[in-house]
């Protein structure tokens, strides 16, 4: 890739994990809810997304892993939301927001 240094393919490689670990997460939580899980909108979806990326970004990586994330319920998921109020891609939550998802998900058993 010439033209790219090699701290923008660092970079590029540090954004495709996470979005890879939060997919995963993302699936997982699916099957754990199951059909409550249509209730949501797909915008409400992209935004769950968008904060466990953020929050992905604050939590050590075997911590993460040890997450239980097919035991998370939709009361949960709807909580977590409410932390992304205004968030989009560009617009991250606030790091309070983050700091609460992430005690969110590390209570998870």
């Amino acid at each position: 890739m010439p033209g790219v240094s090699q701290a923008e393919i660092g970079r590029r490689m540090y954004h495709v994990h996470r979005e890879k670990r939060v997919e995963e997460a993302i699936k997982r939580v699916q099957q754990g809810v199951g059909a409550e899980w249509r209730s949501l909108a797909e915008e409400d979806i992209i935004i769950f997304g968008h904060v466990l990326q953020c929050t992905w970004n604050t939590i050590d990586q075997k911590q993460w892993e040890a997450i239980s994330f097919g035991t998370m319920k939709m009361d949960t998921v709807r909580k977590i939301l409410t932390y992304g109020e205004g968030v989009s891609p560009g617009h991250n939550p606030p790091p309070e927001a983050v700091a609460a998802i992430k005690k969110i998900l590390l209570s998870l058993k």
